[in-house]
């Protein structure tokens, strides 16, 4: 289970060359990245799930905290994980995969 979604991206923007590493300043840039549920932790409280973003030369993770149910048929905490990403505005438009 995973998500695609267009993502756009913000940092230090750096070649290497035969002088060492260049800095060329703040770059924004966009990416369609695979969003997947790579680590939960939690308890009936709160569960932390970190979130990988990957595309191509571009990876990095990020955590998310919700409320997870507990009821008898309630899905397990990486699906709720991933039911509670699809709540938030930044992933809206997300598709799975």
């Amino acid at each position: 289970m995973s998500l695609r979604k267009t993502i756009e991206i913000e940092g230090k923007s750096s070649i290497e060359s035969p002088f060492g590493l260049i800095d060329t300043g703040i770059k924004k840039f966009s990416t369609n990245a695979l969003c997947k549920v790579v680590f939960v932790q939690g308890s009936k409280d709160n569960v932390n799930a970190t979130v990988s973003f990957s595309d191509n030369d571009v990876q990095y993770s990020r955590q998310y905290s919700f409320i997870p149910s507990v009821d008898s048929n309630a899905k397990n905490f990486i699906a709720q994980a991933y039911e509670h990403l699809k709540t938030l505005p930044e992933f809206a438009g997300a598709t799975d995969c």
